[in-house]
C-alpha cells in the first residue's frame, strides 16, 4: 500500500521494492512514503524484511527490482529512464552523508575515543574542518548526557553507554534522515531507557526518523505512524495509536498479542 499524502513531496519514497537472497524473496513490493520530520515505527516478528527493508534505504543492501528514493535521489544508482546503475563507492557515500545509521550492534572503532568516533565521518567524508567538527562532536555528547566520556575508549562504556555514543556519531554528520535498526535489542533491559530517551528527545527535535523496533511502549508514545510487515509485505499501517490498540488484520493482532 502507498501512503498517500498533501502538500510537499515526501523525504523517502519506496515503489515496488523488491529484494531477494538467493532463492529467499525477502521484499516483495513495498511501497512507503515517509513525510519530513515524521516519526516511523516498523513493527513485525523477526525474518519480516524490515531490518532488510532498512538497509536498503541507505544502499547497505542493493535493491533488485522498484525504486527507493531519498529527498529524489534514488540512493547508490543513477537512474536513466527506468533503469538502474550502480554510482561508483564515492558516489554512493556521498549519497549517504545525508542519512545516520545505528545498528543493534554498536559498531564504534574500538581503538579511537568517544570524541574521535565522533570527528571521523565529518573529517574523512565530508571534509570538514576539525574545530568545528570538534565544537559539534562535544555539544553532541553532551546533548546524549556523555560529555564526561569524550576521552573514554568504547571498552570502558556500559551497552547503553555505547549506543548513545553510537546516535551521536550519526548525528554528527548532520543527516536529513535517522534509521533505528532495533537500536535496543542488544541491550540488557536496565539500560534501555536511557537509549530511548535520547531517541525521544531527537524525535521531538524534528528528526525524520525510521525505527525498526519491538518496543511498543516506544512506537506507541512516539511515532507518527507505525508499519506492520509480514512476509516481505506491509500488511497494515496508520496511526500509532491506532494500528497498536486497534490493529485491523489478523496477522497484526496475532503479532502484537504475542509481544505486548
Amino acid at each position: 500500500m502507498t501512503t498517500e499524502t498533501a502538500g510537499p513531496r515526501p523525504l523517502v519514497r519506496a515503489e515496488g521494492v523488491r529484494k531477494s537472497f538467493g532463492t529467499n524473496e525477502v521484499l516483495k513490493g513495498i511501497d512507503l512514503e515517509i513525510r519530513r520530520g515524521e516519526v516511523v515505527c516498523i513493527i513485525g516478528a523477526s525474518g519480516s524484511g524490515k531490518s532488510t527493508f532498512l538497509r536498503c534505504v541507505n544502499h547497505l543492501e542493493k535493491i533488485d527490482g522498484g525504486l527507493l528514493r531519498v529527498e529524489d535521489r534514488v540512493v547508490g544508482y543513477r537512474l536513466k529512464g527506468r533503469k538502474l546503475h550502480e554510482q561508483s563507492h564515492n558516489e554512493i557515500c556521498a549519497d549517504r552523508s545525508d542519512i545516520g545509521m545505528v545498528f543493534q550492534h554498536f559498531n564504534l572503532f574500538p581503538h579511537m575515543t568517544v570524541l574521535e568516533n565522533l570527528m571521523e565521518a565529518p573529517r574523512r567524508v565530508l571534509k570538514q574542518r576539525k574545530d568545528e567538527v570538534r565544537r559539534r562532536a562535544l555539544g553532541l555528547l553532551d546533548k546524549v548526557g556523555l560529555a564526561e566520556k569524550a576521552q573514554a575508549y568504547p571498552r570502558h562504556l556500559s551497552g547503553g553507554q555505547q549506543q548513545r555514543v553510537a546516535i551521536a556519531r550519526a548525528l554528527c554528520m548532520e543527516p536529513k534522515l535517522m534509521l533505528f535498526d532495533e537500536p535496543t535489542s542488544a541491550l540488557d533491559p536496565e539500560l534501555v531507557g536511557e537509549v530511548l530517551r535520547v531517541m525521544k528527545d531527537l524525535a521531538r527535535s524534528g528528526m525524520t526518523m525510521i525505527v525498526v523496533t519491538h518496543e511498543m511502549g516506544f512506537a506507541r508514545d512516539v511515532a507518527d505512524r507505525v508499519v506492520f510487515m509480514h512476509g516481505g509485505r506491509i500488511l497494515e499501517e496508520g496511526p500509532a495509536e491506532a494500528v497498536i490498540n486497534r490493529p485491523q488484520h489478523e496477522r497484526t493482532r496475532a503479532f502484537l498479542s504475542a509481544v505486548l
